[in-house]
């Protein structure tokens, strides 16, 4: 269909939007003729006066040639280019975001800035990790639970997990259903917090980019327990580990310091010793804080509980290296 003179106005801003930046400025004879090319509309300068001011009135900052002596641009956008730059990059290396969807995301994120600066992101593709899920209903999962959650209502949905051939297939054969509660983002990874018919005694989480031919019931959500918070559920369950919480006093090399508040965040206290190392009492999964403590075995020491300190000395017991070690 044939746009008409009503549609200068958007037509204008589209041009600025794709056309011109602080290095691009277009002069009045540029956006005639891209108005021309782009959408098969004459218009003249009056007109373009008009678009403009419009445009400025509704908050489009434009830089005018009484501004710059020069001609028109867009001179703020909704995102610069290095806010773009680290949402693209969050994109091609989220591992729940499939690779074909990436590419769309990565496209539509480009057109919010001008043509000129599009071509720095097109090397972008070699940050893809290579672990990216093959489930393309990660989008419509996270509409549908946001929808559940929001109407308070069950869902039933298919597990999925990987075989030997790298394909995602039924973790079970009968579906689960459980009481959404809220969505959070933890290790690269989306997951849902939700109360398991199976397990109603406590809340679990499920990987988004795991759940397949998702339902929504008719029926209320079980109510979480009083004391919920998906922010303290995350804090506490290291590494999205659930199970028996725990509150334990590490010991810590100063060279772990970086990972230590990486994991635990600012909040936590340090008690620094003398003897090159610190004290950390933090609150958690025991067996997320057990798989922590374990990756930095040579730097970690579990004071307490006795508990959590007995299972890490198992875990070194067992390892698949003790044959070796003898």
């Amino acid at each position: 269909m044939k746009l008409t003179a009503k549609a200068n106005t958007m037509c204008v801003l589209e041009i600025l939007k794709e056309y011109s930046d602080y290095d691009n400025i277009l002069k009045m004879s540029d956006i005639i003729k891209r108005m021309d090319s782009d959408y098969d509309l004459s218009i003249d300068r009056r007109t373009i006066y008009s678009c403009v001011a419009v445009l400025s009135e509704m908050g489009y900052d434009i830089s005018t040639p009484e501004d710059n002596g020069r001609g028109y641009y867009l001179e703020s956008r909704e995102f610069d280019s290095s806010e773009i730059r680290m949402l693209i990059d969050s994109v091609f290396t989220n591992p729940s975001i499939p690779e074909s969807y990436s590419a769309q995301l990565v496209s539509k994120l480009q057109k919010l800035l001008p043509r000129s600066k599009r071509r720095s992101y097109a090397s972008l593709t070699s940050l893809s990790t290579g672990r990216k899920t093959d489930n393309k209903e990660v989008f419509l999962s996270i509409d549908m639970l946001d929808e559940a959650i929001r109407l308070c209502r069950k869902v039933r949905f298919t597990y999925l997990r990987y075989d030997y051939d790298k394909k995602l297939i039924p973790k079970r054969d009968e579906k689960y259903t459980v009481s959404p509660y809220a969505m959070v983002a933890a290790n690269e990874h989306y997951y849902l917090l939700c109360k398991c018919d199976s397990h109603a005694d406590a809340v679990s989480q499920f990987r988004i980019d795991k759940i397949s031919g998702i339902d929504i019931t008719d029926v209320p959500c079980v109510p979480p327990p009083k004391d919920f918070s998906p922010i303290r559920y995350s804090d506490s369950s290291i590494f999205m580990y659930g199970g028996e919480v725990c509150t334990a006093v590490l010991k810590c090399d100063n060279e772990i310091l970086d990972q230590v508040i990486d994991r635990f965040g600012s909040g936590v206290r340090i008690i620094k010793n003398n003897d090159g190392t610190f004290t950390i009492t933090v609150t958690g999964s025991m067996t997320g804080l057990c798989y922590w403590a374990g990756n930095y075995i040579d730097s970690c020491e579990v004071l307490e509980p006795k508990s959590m300190r007995d299972k890490v000395i198992e875990m070194i017991k067992n390892n698949k290296y003790k044959a070796s070690m003898l």
